[in-house]
Formats: structure tokens, sequence, C-alpha cells
């Protein structure tokens, strides 16, 4: 079933443990770097310190016009290993050697095709909570006007949520809690919790509010407890609440994002005929080991 119509709040601030303390309102500065290689210790060291703390860092080499290489040549700085490409992808025109082609596009089998805002998302829709660390994207051309990249603390609003209202946080974390379904292959979805905790402990997240995701309580009893926490989450993601950042990537900037952390969005956006918007990006079951 679809999520249900919420009716915004404003949420009280809570005391819950920070999930990552250095994230805030006012976007990262980027670690400038001479190279995708990053052979600079101190720009590694920043990228490195950034994901852990703030969930995100942004990456810039000036002067370059970026290739898939030179995506693998970040991930292989800073120790991700091999990209993921999800099952759904392979032998799909849009991702050749798990580099995916983000650009707007006349081609409907395409996922990535319209020029459309994005809601919060996680990435790698079909793979379970956690499959998915890194996501790992970089601009090779920014649009005319907008496509801003929009980021959201998940794992804190859901630890405030925890903290004050037990029972609707606990419909998030269910094995049938959320259902995502492909948007371009027919029949295919996965079922699982939007919440949940790594191995270390952790609190990680799949929430995801894209038009084909869909939010399930425990038992038809327990749907008011569930539209609570939907209403919660949202209100903790809108404009302007201090779990929610937004900036514009430039022509050779990366954003290498924490996946299971942190949600992401896209503000939309016009291009320039004669040079499209073109990101590319890479999925990775790591986490940068710098």
């Amino acid at each position: 079933m679809p999520a249900p119509a919420i009716t915004r709040r404003t949420p009280a601030r809570v005391t819950a443990p920070l999930q990552l303390p250095g994230f805030a309102p006012a976007p990262a500065e980027p670690a400038v770097a001479s190279s995708w290689g990053i052979p600079e210790p101190a720009a590694r060291q920043q990228i490195a310190e950034g994901y852990r703390t703030r969930g995100y860092a942004v990456v810039h080499v000036p002067g370059t016009v970026p290739a898939e290489a030179d995506l693998t040549a970040l991930a292989d700085a800073l120790g991700l290993g091999p990209a993921f490409s999800p099952p759904q992808y392979r032998g799909s025109t849009h991702t050749q050697g798990a580099v995916s082609r983000l650009t707007a596009t006349a081609d409907p089998a395409h996922p990535f095709q319209n020029r459309a805002g994005q809601r919060f998302h996680c990435d790698a829709t079909l793979q379970h909570l956690g499959q998915v660390a890194t996501t790992v994207m970089i601009c090779v051309r920014p649009g005319r006007s907008g496509g801003q990249t929009q980021l959201f603390n998940a794992v804190q609003a859901f630890a405030e949520l925890q903290a004050v209202d037990p029972e609707a946080a606990a419909q998030l974390t269910h094995p049938g809690a959320l259902r995502r379904t492909s948007t371009f292959v027919d029949g295919l979805s996965t079922a699982g919790p939007a919440f949940g905790r790594d191995p270390s402990g952790d609190l990680i997240t799949r929430y995801s509010l894209t038009a084909t995701d869909s939010y399930h309580p425990t038992a038809p009893g327990r749907q008011k407890h569930l539209d609570r926490a939907l209403a919660a989450l949202a209100d903790a993601a809108d404009d302007g609440s201090r779990h929610r950042t937004t900036f514009t990537l430039a022509a050779g900037q990366a954003l290498v994002l924490a996946n299971d952390k942190l949600c992401h969005g896209r503000t939309p956006f016009t291009d320039n005929s004669a040079a499209p918007r073109l990101l590319l990006r890479a999925l990775f079951t790591t986490r940068p080991t710098v």
C-alpha cells in the first residue's frame, strides 16, 4: 500500500545519542586534490573524516572533466575496493562496468532519465538493509539550473523518534516495514526494515520515499503508530531542518556518501541541450578505509 498522507507538525527537540556528530545544515567544505587518485594525505584524511563524522564528503579536483576511470581511481584511493553492480542493472545500457551514467534521456528503460526532482531515498533499491554502504557520484557536467543535492540525516532523526515514541519507531524496524519496488524491471521488489543496526551496533537505514516505496505496520491496528513515525521523519527532513543540508555539485566535484546512514534527493533541473547534466555513480559494499 502507498505511504499514508501525513499532517506536518513541528517536532520537539529531544535528547538522543548523536549518530553523525559532524552533520550540520551548512554544507561541508570540499577536500581539494590535484588528481582523482587523491595523492595528498591531508585530502584523503579530510574525506575519510567527513564520511565518518557527518556521513559524507565532497571532493574537488579542479580543471578536470571526469571519466569512469576517475571514479575508479577515487574509490581505490579511499580503499573502497571494486564497485557493486545491482543484479537488476547488469546488462543495462545505463550502467557499464558497475558505473551508472545519471543523465536525462528519452530512453524509457533508463531509470534516471528525467529532469524532475527526486525524493529522499537510499541507493540500491532492491538490496537489503546495509548491503550498499557507500555511494560515490562525480559531476561531469551540472545542469543549466537546479539539480541541487539534498541530504537527510535519517539515522539521527530515527534515534530521536525512538527516544520519544518507541512504539512508533518499532513500525519501521520489522521485516515487512518497507517494500521497495524496481522502477524499470516489472515484478521485482524487496521487503525489509527501514531502520536497523549493523554488526557493530550502529544505526543504519534504507528509508526511502520514492513513488514505488510502501510502508506497512506490524498489524492493521498499528497503522496509527506507523503514521506517527512517518510524520515525524517527514518533519525532520523538511526544508530548514537541522537534519538536512543542500548544495550543488560543480563540474569536477564528487560526493562520497554513507548510503546506509544519509538519504539523498535532488531538486528539478533544466539542461543545456548541447551539454546535458551528467553524473557518474558507483555503489560499494564497503566504507573508506583511509
